[in-house]
């Protein structure tokens, strides 16, 4: 059995191959003849770029690769691959704009020397061509646009609306792409917004003519920019007025025609919500006393710093009705005092009677007097000196009914007198009825 495949032939030719093949590997690895490769799509690293920039150039159409034929042992050449292989050229010699021819060195991996292999210079020699261009740097405005959209009951900003950081984008890169950039445009496009929109967004580089550019090789000194973009709350308010009773007319017997009825506000939801929960805005506080059936009066729109007043309208006008009859008559007031003179002071009355006017029902107006009526002046503000003066007198009326019922009419009530220093009494006036 043994002897049988010791005389198989196809033995020997199985171990005929392997010994060749061992013979082969042997010579090879000890084989000290140089041999050619060339190696293909190795990137060229330039020095001196920093000074092309100086010159106001710049490479372009990179990156660059360059195709270097070398000779060396096949040890060698296996460990020479353009992953391994550095090509470097300087370009600062270059000094316009076009096409140039510059030489290149190639630098070895570690562990092979340059005395290990030589490089084939082609028929120009170790040259690699590039294309410089003329280099341009421009700051370019940033602007914004909202494509997105908002909850119901939200209002999204205006373009004017949007906060940049920063507000413009420095452009480089060569002079012919450069000039084609007019702005750096962010675009918010979330849909369902309920607040401000705060963060990093990208932006698109767009032309004169709104166009996105988007084959151009130039940079930016920035790849994102913060934006703040504003989504109020929207509510719709009422707008009221409050009455207080006087002459002869309570809160309860008038009403008010205003000529807006509300107004649509917007703000951060905090404010909104602190407003509607309010349940109006109050234009004014209206002393029935001062107002007569019929009389129009014009209030501004008071409005928190927080809200805006979408609706635009800054003023209103407000007609006052009275729900009753009344009638209004003239009274002379002779019994006029002053309290809270000035200490160590004497104060001398030199008006005799002032007329005012008293409203309410015709019944209740005849069971009015001049004596049911009393004028006072305070002075506690006074600044004592000697000589005369003018002072404001509060007019009260002296008898049961209430100021909604009966009442003197607010006016610009005055009176004349005289202060002399010397003795004086602080003359307190009991609380007057009504």
């Amino acid at each position: 059995m043994g002897k049988k495949i010791l005389d198989s032939r196809f033995l020997y030719i199985v171990l005929s191959i392997l010994i060749a093949i061992g013979l082969w590997l042997y010579v090879a690895a000890n084989d000290e003849t140089p041999h050619s490769n060339t190696i293909r799509g190795v990137p060229v690293t330039f020095t001196g770029e920093e000074i092309l920039e100086e010159r106001g150039l710049m490479l372009v159409n990179g990156p660059y690769t360059a195709s270097v034929t070398v000779q060396a042992t096949n040890t060698v050449l296996t460990s020479l691959t353009n992953q391994t292989v550095k090509v470097t050229a300087n370009v600062s010699g270059i000094a316009e704009e076009g096409t140039h021819t510059v030489s290149y060195t190639v630098v070895p991996p570690a562990g092979v020397s340059t005395n290990q292999f030589t490089v084939v210079s082609g028929v120009n020699g170790n040259v690699i061509t590039v294309e410089v261009a003329r280099y341009s740097s421009q700051e370019v405005p940033v602007e914004g646009e909202f494509t997105g959209s908002v909850a119901e009951g939200y209002l999204a900003g205006d373009k004017e609306d949007f906060v940049f950081s920063p507000k413009t984008v420095v452009v480089s890169g060569r002079l012919d792409e450069v000039n084609q950039v007019a702005r750096a445009v962010v675009t918010v496009d979330d849909e369902g917004l309920t607040e401000t929109v705060n963060g990093e967004f990208p932006f698109r580089l767009l032309d004169r003519a709104g166009n996105e550019l988007t084959d151009l090789s130039v940079t930016c000194d920035v790849r994102t920019v913060n934006v703040t973009f504003p989504i109020q709350a929207t509510a719709e308010i009422p707008l009221t007025v409050t009455f207080v009773d006087g002459g002869g007319v309570g809160a309860d017997q008038a009403s008010a025609t205003l000529s807006t009825e509300s107004i649509t506000v917007a703000g951060d939801t905090e404010a909104v919500e602190a407003v509607k929960a309010a349940g109006s805005i109050n234009l004014a506080t209206i002393d029935l006393s001062a107002v007569s059936d019929g009389e129009t009066l014009t209030f501004p729109v008071p409005l928190a710093d927080e809200l805006d007043n979408l609706t635009g309208v800054t003023e209103v006008t407000v007609t006052v009705r009275f729900n009753k009859q009344l009638e209004e008559r003239a009274f002379k007031v002779s019994n006029i005092h002053c309290i809270n003179v000035p200490e160590g002071w004497t104060a001398e009355v030199i008006t005799q009677e002032i007329s005012v006017t008293v409203r309410g029902k015709p019944d209740l107006l005849d069971e009015i007097t001049d004596d049911s009526l009393l004028a006072v002046a305070d002075l506690q503000d006074v600044t004592p000196a000697a000589g005369g003066y003018t002072a404001t007198v509060h007019v009260y009326l002296n008898i049961a009914p209430s100021a909604a019922e009966v009442g003197v009419l607010s006016g610009d009530y005055r009176i004349a007198l005289n202060l002399t220093e010397g003795d004086a009494s602080r003359m307190a006036i009991p609380t007057p009825a009504g």
